[in-house]
């Protein structure tokens, strides 16, 4: 019972996995399909702590899109070498502005690398469930 239990963890982490791999290519190929460059200037920096007593520095942006209004978010990748009021060239979805990027192409690296890893751990369950 206890070795069931376990197999179905394991396939249902891995099933979140591989879905949150394939979200992330998806997004990655989209934004680098139809994203617009733009240069975003550095507003302010977020100071965050992890649990190690690592310092990290996320920069907060804005931008204004031709004919759109400011766009003012968080950047996702930590970028520890940036402060106001440097720029930093983002690309942002012109059907929604608010989701940017400065490297699109960092979403499909992450996308593959979840995918690689739970992968074979979601096909190592199946086949150890089904035989």
């Amino acid at each position: 019972m206890g070795d069931l239990i376990a197999v179905w963890l394991v396939i249902i982490v891995s099933v979140a996995g591989c879905v949150t791999g394939i979200v992330l290519i998806r997004s990655g190929i989209g934004l680098k399909r139809r994203g617009i460059r733009v240069d975003a200037e550095v507003v302010g920096v977020r100071e965050y702590e992890d649990g190690d007593g690592d310092v990290h520095f996320y920069p907060v942006l804005r931008f204004t899109p031709p004919g759109g209004e400011t766009v003012r978010g968080e950047s996702y990748s930590r970028i520890n070498e940036y402060v106001a009021p440097d720029t930093i060239s983002v690309v942002y979805d012109p059907r929604h502005p608010e989701t940017f990027d400065e490297s699109p192409g960092s979403g499909i690296v992450g996308g593959v690398v979840a995918l690689a890893f739970c992968g074979p751990w979601l096909g190592a369950g199946l086949w150890w469930l089904l035989h």
